[in-house]
């Protein structure tokens, strides 16, 4: 039977609000990953789910449900991409002191660093830098740090002044998860940060662009940033890398592992065995003239220079997430208004849920 098999919509191009059933069934699978429950049903037969006040009350509680973790889980790994993790074997020829123990908690250190943000009522801006960190035992251990909850339960630490931990870019989920498991990856690092924290993606390369050549001593013998300037010599290459790699300079201070280090250990080519050090340049020019030095003038430029950018590509990120679609030019309009929400109050991650909720976008279809 058709009707088995397809959910029927009504025909024309026009949007129609949603009926108290539909929005149960939206707002359910957005912060709870699962079917409606027995008290959303009750509110959707009753026809309250329609009145927004009502429907702010409803967002507030399923957030405090443990249900909420699925959308911590599933939005988190769908907007930052920790799942990369898994994909990257670290080498021990580099990293004669890594094993794989930490990457459960690598993984679960981001959705954990989201999850307090959000529950919290704090701001967004968080992810860019923060004066905290959320680990357990294993990650602390990781990372250096003595002060940690016990045992494999994540909770928040109070960073000192002088780490060089704070927001997103800093987490071993994302450094480890865009490396090549030998090295840092500076490109890989960079369209991360422009795709996902500024929704500003850059093109994809065109067919046939050579790579950098790491065989050829002479240029395995280069900083990565003079490597990165010959590639950009070539003319497939340079128009989009000079918009690229100076934002994965700035994170050179990290290698693969996830640690801040000083040094970068590299084979010399055709040399069975033989390493060599060079320092790391974390120097760099980004798209507008703007000069940093390492992750800490990078995070600064975030905050100070395009906060707002950030503000609004997280709202894109959770709008898409939301209605389960990529976004159209109608959702401009949406769009505009729950990023001037955002900025307006403080950029608080918990109030964007509640208010991309009672927006048009989410309550039509």
């Amino acid at each position: 039977s058709p009707d088995f098999l397809y959910l029927v919509e009504p025909s024309g191009e026009e949007k129609r609000p949603l009926n108290d059933w539909e929005i149960a069934s939206r707002l359910s699978y957005f912060l709870w990953g699962t079917m409606p429950d027995n008290r959303l049903f009750t509110a959707a037969e009753q026809g309250r789910l329609q009145k927004k006040p009502y429907l702010k009350q409803v967002v507030a509680a399923m957030l405090e449900d443990d249900r909420s973790w699925n959308f911590v889980d599933q939005f988190v790994d769908q907007w930052l991409d920790v799942g990369a993790v898994d994909r990257v074997a670290v080498n021990p020829e580099f990293y004669p002191d890594w094993n794989d123990d930490p990457k459960p908690s690598i993984c679960e250190e981001t959705k954990h660093f989201f999850a307090e943000v959000l529950n919290h009522r704090m701001s967004a801006l968080n992810f860019l830098d923060s004066d905290f960190a959320m680990l357990n035992r294993p990650l602390a251990r990781h990372y250096g740090i003595e002060d940690s909850p016990p045992g494999m339960e994540f909770g928040r630490v109070v960073l000192p002044k002088a780490s060089d931990r704070g927001g997103l870019m800093t987490q071993a989920s994302i450094l480890l998860g865009h490396s090549t498991g030998e090295d840092s990856h500076p490109v890989l690092r960079a369209v991360w940060l422009r795709e996902r924290l500024l929704d500003d993606p850059p093109a994809n390369p065109p067919p046939n662009v050579p790579g950098l050549d790491p065989e050829n001593p002479d240029f395995a013998g280069l900083p990565v940033r003079e490597q990165l300037q010959i590639h950009r010599e070539q003319a497939a290459c340079n128009d989009c890398h000079r918009s690229i790699d100076p934002w994965g300079i700035a994170m050179e201070g990290f290698g693969a592992d996830g640690l801040a280090r000083e040094t970068i250990l590299r084979k010399e080519p055709g040399k069975r065995g033989k390493t060599f050090k060079q320092p790391v340049v974390t120097e760099s020019t980004l798209p507008g003239g703007a000069s940093v030095n390492g992750m800490e003038d990078l995070k600064a430029y975030l905050i100070e220079e395009r906060k707002e950018q950030f503000g609004r590509a997280l709202v894109k990120k959770l709008l898409t997430y939301a209605l389960g679609r990529s976004l159209e030019l109608t959702d401009k309009e949406t769009i505009d208004e729950l990023t001037a929400d955002l900025l307006a109050h403080d950029y608080q991650l918990q109030r964007l849920v509640s208010e991309l909720v009672i927006s048009d976008a989410f309550l039509t279809k």
